[in-house]
């Protein structure tokens, strides 16, 4: 009998935690192995506005040292590093960068995520959603990469690494209701501000983001794991600015009800009608 095994795949340090951080939390304290891809360093992020850097160290670097004290926090069993540049958001000159994870061949990093499936045999897979939460292509990317490599893992003409194959069970996208930041952004507008501007390079577009539909399948309670996840979003000191934006706006109380669960997509096997409540649901553990 194996044990129940959550691999997931996110963009850059901190994607794991102010994401779906309770549910990775949640899955490690019941007793499931959750690893972790991270595939870029982070190196292009920009930095919150009072986070005193550290003298002499690369933003990769820090941002690699707070990965690790996030994935304590929420108790990951192992946390894997792929040796590309972040590429920044869309249009910047990041995107260019010989090391960019865009810029690198799919093919080959289907490959490579194949290789990590087959090594950790996870029943359930997790990474970001086809339009990358708002629009960054390393999201997107992995989101591509990974789910080529989720039907690809299985088949036996694909072992040139001598692993053998080995198919996982279920796909899911991170996922968001669209229905409320849509109403954030008719009241941005009533106050006067402009919804499609945002954050602190003004690079984030909650109109854009809005209209992009991520159908939620799943939502796990993570109510019980907010403490972990706290703590593994102020690990990353670099980046937290008490979460988004968007939702530092909303009264604390609507805060918490969102925060109290994580919603997902179920790319694979087709959803049904009926919102589960464990990705685990309906899953072999005979190997």
């Amino acid at each position: 009998m194996e044990r129940r095994t959550l691999l997931g795949l996110f963009a850059h340090p901190d994607d794991e935690s102010f994401g779906p951080g309770g549910t990775l939390a949640r899955y490690a304290a019941e007793g499931a192995d959750v690893h972790v891809i991270i595939a870029t360093d982070g190196d292009a992020g920009s930095v919150e506005e009072n986070h005193k850097r550290q003298d002499g160290r690369t933003l990769a670097q820090e941002r690699g040292e707070e990965l690790a004290r996030a994935a304590v926090a929420l108790g990951i069993t192992s946390v894997w590093n792929l040796p590309y540049r972040d590429s920044g958001m869309r249009g910047s000159a990041d995107n260019g960068h010989e090391r960019a994870l865009i810029q690198q061949p799919v093919d080959g990093l289907v490959a490579e995520l194949v290789g990590y499936v087959r090594r950790l045999r996870p029943q359930v897979v997790l990474t970001h959603d086809p339009f990358g939460g708002y629009g960054h292509p390393d999201h997107i990317r992995c989101c591509e990469a990974m789910t080529a490599a989720f039907h690809l893992a299985g088949q036996a003409d694909r072992s040139p690494n001598g692993l053998l194959p080995y198919g996982p069970q279920k796909l899911y996208y991170t996922a968001f209701d669209k229905r409320l930041l849509k109403l954030v952004v008719q009241a941005m507008r009533w106050a006067g501000k402009d919804p499609s501007k945002i954050g602190r390079n003004q690079d984030i577009d909650l109109v854009e983001i809005s209209r992009w539909v991520t159908p939620v399948h799943a939502r796990i309670d993570v109510a019980a794991y907010a403490r972990q996840k706290d703590e593994a979003s102020r690990a990353h000191a670099s980046q937290y600015g008490g979460g988004p934006a968007f939702l530092r706006i909303l009264p604390g109380f609507v805060r918490k009800r969102l925060a109290s669960h994580d919603s997902f997509t179920r790319a694979f096997p087709a959803p049904t009608d009926r919102i589960e409540g464990d990705l685990f649901a309906g899953v072999r553990l005979d190997g």
